[in-house]
């Protein structure tokens, strides 16, 4: 199976809305702890818009962390998998 489970998120599972559960899930893949936000946009298939509110959110609630790319891209991860 590609996505980690047992993670504290999937406990609250019917808390976070359609486009939450989706960022999160995206960020839960065991191959990628971080992604850019392109990665995102084509993993989840929302819009940008839409995209921007939800990691907003999400960020404000302290379930993901920005960080750099060594690109200096902004990526984001799951807060509990931030290492």
């Amino acid at each position: 199976m590609p996505y980690l489970t047992g993670l504290e998120w999937m406990k609250n599972l019917d808390e976070f809305s359609d486009e939450g559960q989706k960022v999160m899930l995206a960020l839960s893949h065991d191959k990628y702890r971080r992604r850019s936000r392109d990665r995102l946009l084509e993993a989840t298939r929302l819009n940008t818009k839409r995209l921007e509110h939800t990691l907003a959110h999400l960020i404000t609630d302290a379930l993901l962390s920005p960080a750099f790319s060594n690109k200096r891209n902004i990526i984001f991860g799951l807060r509990e998998r931030a290492n």
